[in-house]
């Protein structure tokens, strides 16, 4: 591959766009009526991508799918069953079953700020990446984690339509670290919890979906980078 057809890997890079955007949504705050419409007419989760490639994606969206042929998600007693499932497991205010932190999961003390915290918020920094409540919501947090991922595929997809190769090689090479790091670190642990807490079928899907993505990104970025390492002088 070189410069003239590099265009050719836009469409995983927007594949990637799209998923990491769908589940970032997902994580970085409650259930909103406009996510929930956004998933409920079904036609997004049927054609979700990588679903033959990868069983956990398939299963996670089977998951969400027959929920929604069972229920519509927009009606406000589902609505407020979701809202409480993600009140319950992931902010509180009782003992979190699942938390969305990274340091919940890999630092001793299961405590927020610490090591783990810092170590994510140097490689935000190095792409700029002020998360929103910078300060008061800890970095590490799944949402913003995978903002940041998001963040990083928008900036990839300009730096290959700018033609700058070396930074579209940088930025796979940061994100391939960020997974192999920090969320392939944690997320199979909390997807399990999400499972075993979760008193509907929508988080434990979306979980499953998250898992099986994280994994199979692992090895598109490693297919990326193999492409465009030609490129890089």
């Amino acid at each position: 591959m070189n410069k003239d057809n590099i265009s050719q890997i836009e469409p995983l890079l927007e594949t990637r766009a799209f998923i990491y955007d769908v589940l970032r949504r997902a994580f970085l705050q409650e259930p909103t009526l406009e996510f929930l419409t956004f998933l409920n007419d079904g036609s997004l989760l049927e054609n979700f991508p990588f679903q033959e490639e990868q069983q956990d994606i398939r299963e996670g969206v089977e998951q969400i799918l027959a929920l929604i042929h069972e229920k519509d998600l927009t009606k406000a007693e589902v609505f407020d069953s979701l809202h409480w499932d993600y009140t319950r497991m992931f902010i509180g205010p009782d003992r979190l079953p699942a938390p969305l932190w990274e340091s919940a999961y890999l630092s001793k003390e299961r405590l927020l700020f610490q090591e783990q915290t810092l170590k994510v918020r140097q490689a935000y920094l190095k792409y700029q990446f002020l998360p929103r409540n910078f300060m008061q919501e800890a970095d590490d947090h799944l949402g913003l984690e995978l903002d940041f991922m998001y963040q990083l595929t928008l900036q990839a997809r300009q730096a290959m339509n700018e033609g700058n190769i070396e930074k579209l090689q940088q930025i796979f090479t940061d994100q391939k670290d960020f997974l192999e790091n920090h969320l392939l670190q944690w997320v199979p642990e909390l997807a399990l919890k999400i499972r075993e807490n979760a008193q509907s079928s929508f988080y434990p899907g979306i979980a499953k979906i998250l898992k099986g993505f994280l994994t199979l990104d692992l090895e598109a970025l490693e297919e990326l980078m193999d492409s465009t390492q030609c490129c890089v002088k």
